[in-house]
C-alpha cells in the first residue's frame, strides 16, 4: 500500500485541523493549560507538538525531498513504516517516543496564536499539493522510526499524526473536565 495522493490527503487534513481550531473556543486558559498529571501533557502541549511537528518535521521533511537536500536517492520504509499505509494511520495504541528521540517538553502559546498557526498550516500544505503531486519520488529522507520516505508519504504521514492526536485530544479535555 502506497501513500496517497496530496489531493485526497488535503481534505482529511482540513477538516482534522479545522476540528482542533474550532476546539479552542471550547477550552479556559486554564484548561488549555492544565497538567493532568506530571506524566501527561497539557491540551496547550499537545497543540505545540502538533504545530512543531507539522512545521519542522513534516513540512521540512517535504521541502528537503522536493529541494533534493539532506537525504538520498531511494531507501525504503521498514515494517512499521509500511503498515501506516496499509491502514492508513497509526496504531489505536498510546505512542511514547524513545528517550533518545525524545527533546524538551513542549511550551505552549496562546489558544489564539494556535488559531492563526493552524490555518497557516492548512495554507502551507494546500501550496504542497502540486509540487509533492509532481514530484517523482526518487528522493527520501530519514523518518527515523518508519524508514526512508518520500515527499508524497510525509505528507500523508502529516495527516495521520494530526489524526492520531484526536484520541488523545478526547482524554484530555474529559481530564481537564472541558
Amino acid at each position: 500500500m502506497t501513500a496517497k495522493a496530496p489531493a485526497d490527503v488535503y481534505p482529511a487534513l482540513q477538516a482534522t485541523l479545522e476540528s482542533y481550531i474550532a476546539a479552542l473556543d471550547r477550552y479556559t486558559d486554564e484548561q488549555f493549560a492544565q497538567k493532568p498529571a506530571e506524566d501527561v501533557w497539557s491540551l496547550g502541549q499537545m497543540y505545540e507538538h502538533l504545530y512543531t511537528g507539522a512545521t519542522f518535521f513534516f513540512m521540512a521533511n517535504i521541502r528537503r525531498c522536493l529541494e533534493r537536500r539532506k537525504g538520498q536517492e531511494g531507501g525504503e520504509l521498514n515494517e512499521y513504516g509500511r503498515n501506516l499505509y496499509k491502514y492508513n494511520g497509526f496504531p489505536p495504541i498510546k505512542i511514547k517516543i524513545p528517550e533518545v528521540l525524545r527533546g524538551p517538553e513542549p511550551v505552549a502559546k496562546s489558544r489564539e496564536d494556535y488559531k492563526s498557526l493552524f490555518a497557516g498550516i492548512l495554507t502551507q500544505a494546500r501550496a504542497f499539493i502540486e509540487p509533492v503531486t509532481e514530484d517523482d519520488g526518487t528522493y527520501k529522507t530519514l523518518q527515523p522510526a518508519f524508514g526512508y520516505m518520500t515527499a508524497r508519504e510525509w505528507y500523508h504521514l502529516m495527516e495521520m499524526h494530526f489524526r492520531h492526536h484526536l484520541r488523545q485530544q478526547k482524554e484530555l479535555e474529559v481530564l481537564s473536565k472541558v
